[in-house]
């Protein structure tokens, strides 16, 4: 245990002083203006499939309230911004729909870009790899969404059963019950971050290396998360600097300090798995032609 801890401080060392000599800033920016431009059209898109799974309006509102779990609270655009585009029904040509897809994809392509540079990766994937690894990106964000359909559905057949009487009898189950609601959105984050490190990256990247850095990674975000709403609970300050755009500047540096936080634990998790294999600072990350190991 002594050994393991010594080892997270010196990756946290690293990490950090990795972070501070990068470029990661401006990786973070970048995600930051992509997520601006690929968030509504992504939940169009989203949107429009879940019409097709599920005319049940309740389960869709709660998909909503699941999405803006991650956003600080006050963003009333935001807000409003979703619950019309749920709302909406548009038929899209095929070039629209090429499009639309098309700017959906842009967070994800800075994601991609913004983990490969903080790992290290000198050779990137070619354009066109790239951007079908974003578009898998997107697949998988919106499996992650039809994830959350089935655990409301879940939810509400547990709840309507023999397991709701199960539930009352034992303490301990709503304890724990009451603490995954309360926190599942930092647990599922962890996890998808935990795949991020591992999949995005163009090198050989060992599974067990990444969750060290995703735990780290989801501390720091919900961390972030409390501290950014209670600093943003009177939008009236920045109305004043801003104007009517206020709220767009306050998501957009959400969206940025989220990206921050996301590259340093990129950061973290590059420097555990490189001083867990004894590598020397010097040699940067093997190609992801040698594979990929747990």
């Amino acid at each position: 245990m002594a050994a393991w801890l010594e080892l997270m401080g010196r990756a946290f060392w690293r990490g950090s002083v990795e972070f501070y000599n990068s470029d990661d800033l401006t990786y973070a920016a970048s995600v930051a203006y992509y997520g601006l431009l690929s968030l509504f059209p992504f939940c169009l898109i989203a949107f429009s499939v879940l019409g097709l799974v599920t005319s049940d309006v309740g389960r869709r509102d709660v998909v909503v309230s699941f999405l803006l779990q991650y956003f600080p609270t006050h963003l009333e655009f935001l807000t409003a911004q979703l619950d019309a585009l749920q709302k909406m029904r548009v038929r899209l040509g095929v070039g629209g729909a090429i499009a639309m897809g098309w700017a959906a994809l842009g967070v994800f392509s800075a994601i991609s870009s913004a983990v490969n540079h903080a790992w290290g990766v000198e050779k990137q994937r070619s354009y066109l790899k790239h951007k079908l690894f974003s578009f898998l990106m997107a697949l998988a964000a919106g499996a992650l969404l039809a994830v959350a359909l089935f655990l409301v559905s879940a939810f509400e057949i547990v709840h309507a059963t023999w397991f709701a009487g199960v539930l009352s009898r034992f303490q301990g189950l709503e304890v724990l019950g009451s603490f995954v609601v309360r926190y599942a959105t930092t647990l599922i984050l962890t996890f998808v971050v935990g795949l991020i490190y591992f999949f995005v990256p163009n090198a050989k990247v060992r599974f067990l290396d990444v969750w060290p850095g995703a735990i780290v990674t989801g501390l720091l975000w919900h961390g972030t998360l409390e501290a950014f709403s209670f600093y943003v609970r009177d939008m009236s300050r920045y109305r004043l600097v801003h104007g009517s755009i206020a709220a767009v500047v306050v998501f957009l540096v959400w969206v940025y300090a989220c990206a921050v936080v996301l590259l340093y634990g990129a950061e973290f998790t590059a420097a555990y798995a490189h001083l867990r294999r004894g590598r020397p600072d010097a040699v940067p990350a093997p190609p992801a032609s040698a594979g990929r190991r747990a």
